[in-house]
């Protein structure tokens, strides 16, 4: 898939977000744990890895994916302390 601009604010990256966390989600809600390279190849035919990237840091934050060790698998949907 194509490289595209850098976002220009956040309400771009936002929506990029909205639009790739679904299917993050959808991959992870079998249980089974998936590294970041298994979840960006899954997803490769939907959005660019970078996307899938920067959604996977966002859920993680917002505690809707856990990463543990290497791999992630969904969440509580509690934010992480720091």
């Amino acid at each position: 898939m194509a490289r595209r601009k850098p976002f220009t604010g956040t309400g771009e990256l936002n929506a990029m977000i909205g639009r790739v966390a679904p299917d993050v989600l959808e991959l992870l809600a079998d249980g089974a744990p998936r590294t970041k390279a298994a979840i960006v190849e899954a997803l490769a035919d939907r959005h660019a890895e970078d996307d899938v990237e920067l959604t996977l840091i966002r859920l993680a934050v917002t505690g809707q994916v856990v990463e543990n060790g290497s791999k992630y698998t969904l969440g509580t949907g509690e934010a992480q302390p720091g």
